[in-house]
């Protein structure tokens, strides 16, 4: 069975890539890493490692393995942080809310079923509501937080986090002419068919693309109310749309992203609350989301 501390040792020798200087920063022996990593190699059946006079390197299976092994310690070093902080005596209420899109992403799922694990006596509610109206339901205090997507700002302003930040794509079906290009130009949008979102739906989005794409007029042909409503129509060859290069249940299937030469236009996915709430689920649920988005952060940089 394979073990963390053989994961450990493992990414050690991929990161040094010399049996010796990983020993040296492990303080073991270097026969003794040699026959860990061995062991490692028959427990997963495959050669991780290539050997060679000047060290060693990564097969490909190695790599795949590499990714694996990070993903497995980020998940452990964030279930010991959520076990931390969890406290079996906490009660009160949670009410947290998020928009279509930020409801789709992993964190959003991953934080709150870890904060139900570790905070079983408060009563945790969820709600999908719009940027604008999360925002009237956390001055009202209807809502403790909310997950959504606002235009880059400079820093956490008060009772906000940024999680991440996504850029703006082109979104096209596979077979479309533009498709082979590595980046397609704006100008190549020029009378192109766009799939795009009401204004009425998401004027800050609406008014950031059209205002973006200057003096280029693509030939918009659809109005669509969603998200999933614009992918839809794009997948059927009605147009391309301009998106958030977010991730979204079901994927990009069919579809391909194009950055945009000329359109630089971003989003951060934040979690809001209410500076003066006083709400100790609140501080535990914020303190458990950082964290977890500076692990996700951390695994997106390597």
């Amino acid at each position: 069975m394979t073990g963390l501390r053989q994961l450990r040792y493992f990414l050690q020798v991929a990161d040094s890539g010399s049996y010796r200087r990983a020993a040296e920063r492990l303080a073991v022996s270097q026969p003794a890493l040699s026959l860990r990593i061995k062991a490692l190699e028959e427990s997963v059946g495959v050669e991780l490692f290539e050997r060679s006079s000047r060290g060693v390197t990564l097969t490909s299976a190695g790599e795949a393995f590499q990714r694996g092994a990070r993903q497995v310690l980020r998940d452990l070093d964030l279930a010991i942080s959520s076990a931390r902080l969890a406290d079996q005596q906490e009660s009160g209420t949670l009410t947290i809310a998020f928009n279509e899109l930020a409801g789709q992403q992993p964190l959003v799922g991953r934080c709150l079923a870890l904060f139900r694990a570790s905070f079983p006596k408060v009563a945790v509610h969820m709600s999908e509501m719009g940027r604008a109206e999360q925002q009237n339901a956390l001055q009202r205090g209807a809502i403790d937080a909310g997950f959504h997507y606002r235009v880059p700002k400079e820093g956490d302003a008060p009772g906000h986090h940024v999680l991440e930040r996504q850029d703006f794509l082109l979104v096209l079906p596979e077979d479309h002419p533009l498709a082979t290009a590595p980046a397609v130009r704006l100008e190549d949008l020029n009378g192109e068919p766009m799939v795009c979102l009401r204004r009425d739906v998401n004027a800050e989005t609406y008014d950031s693309i059209m205002g973006g794409l200057g003096p280029v007029k693509p030939r918009i042909v659809v109005e669509a109310s969603s998200d999933a409503a614009m992918l839809s129509l794009v997948s059927e060859g009605l147009g391309v749309a301009i998106m958030l290069a977010a991730r979204r249940r079901g994927g990009w299937q069919g579809l391909v992203l194009r950055p945009i030469e000329g359109l630089a236009l971003s989003k951060q996915f934040v979690l809001a609350w209410n500076p003066h709430s006083r709400s100790a689920p609140l501080a535990k649920f914020r303190a458990l989301v950082q964290r977890a988005a500076q692990t996700l952060a951390e695994g997106q940089g390597e």
